[in-house]
């Protein structure tokens, strides 16, 4: 199996959860385009890792699944760095 098509197997795994992420966000801010937009991709990303398992491409959907991982980590890290530098705006009534 070429590396080639091991990092493009891991970036999308990578790319699958930060569009996901970007989804909720869409979906929670209420912008339907985006939402969809991001839908897209989600599908897109999803097809790449239904044809990496019918190839029967082991070291593939291993290396999807570890981008999958990664893409989640660096996500939930970014947002939780985010949250501690932005202050709170709750007031209390």
């Amino acid at each position: 199996m070429s590396y080639a098509i091991i990092l493009f197997a891991f970036l999308c795994g990578f790319a699958m959860d930060l569009v996901w992420t970007l989804a909720i966000d869409a979906i929670q801010m209420r912008r339907p385009i985006m939402a969809a937009n991001m839908s897209a991709l989600i599908y897109l990303c999803t097809v790449v890792s239904t044809v990496l398992i019918v190839e029967k491409a082991a070291s593939a959907v291993v290396a999807y699944i570890i981008g999958g991982w990664v893409g989640t980590y660096v996500i939930v890290r970014w947002r939780t760095r985010q949250s501690v530098s932005t202050p709170s705006s709750s007031t209390n009534k």
